[in-house]
């Protein structure tokens, strides 16, 4: 029993670098009805346009609190290129909207109420970031946060229309 309370403090601080890890094996973003927090449209997520970086976040989730200015940042610089959506998993679109009003985010903000999407795509942490092409592949999952050179460097290294 003396090691157990060095394994939970490990684990807790595992669990506060990033809100845990997970991977993807979709190939296509699925066929998930995810609703818009705006207007409360229901779309299915395989709809959503690429070329395309969603980032999957939840309001209880500090590392996604601190990637969002930086997703805003290069949202802002190369939007016009590379479409940012952000996903939300759990959270009513009231509490959500307002943990962006927060932040300051203004991209494409869709709800994933019951997880399907986050589900479909095997992550099992948060936040996540998942790059698609125009074609709606998935190219690649990013379990854990990201500065704003990541995000750079996630669209370089996967789309080519971008800088």
């Amino acid at each position: 029993m003396r090691g157990r309370p060095t394994l939970v403090v490990a684990v807790t601080a595992l669990g506060l670098a990033s809100c845990g890890s997970g991977s993807s094996g979709a190939e296509t973003l699925p066929d998930v009805d995810v609703i818009r927090i705006t207007d409360g449209e229901v779309i299915s997520a395989s709809d959503l346009d690429g070329p395309a970086v969603v980032n999957l976040w939840a309001t209880y989730c500090a590392p996604c609190r601190a990637e969002m200015p930086a997703f805003e940042q290069v949202a802002n610089d190369i939007g016009d290129q590379v479409r940012f959506i952000g996903v939300n998993e759990g959270d009513d679109a009231a509490s959500a909207q307002a943990f962006l009003d927060e932040v300051g985010v203004t991209f494409d903000q869709y709800l994933d109420a019951n997880g399907a999407l986050t589900d479909a795509l095997r992550v099992t942490a948060l936040p996540a970031t998942v790059v698609v092409d125009a074609d709606g592949a998935v190219l690649t999952v990013h379990s854990g946060a990201l500065d704003e050179q990541g995000i750079r460097d996630l669209v370089a290294d996967h789309l080519t229309a971008a800088p």
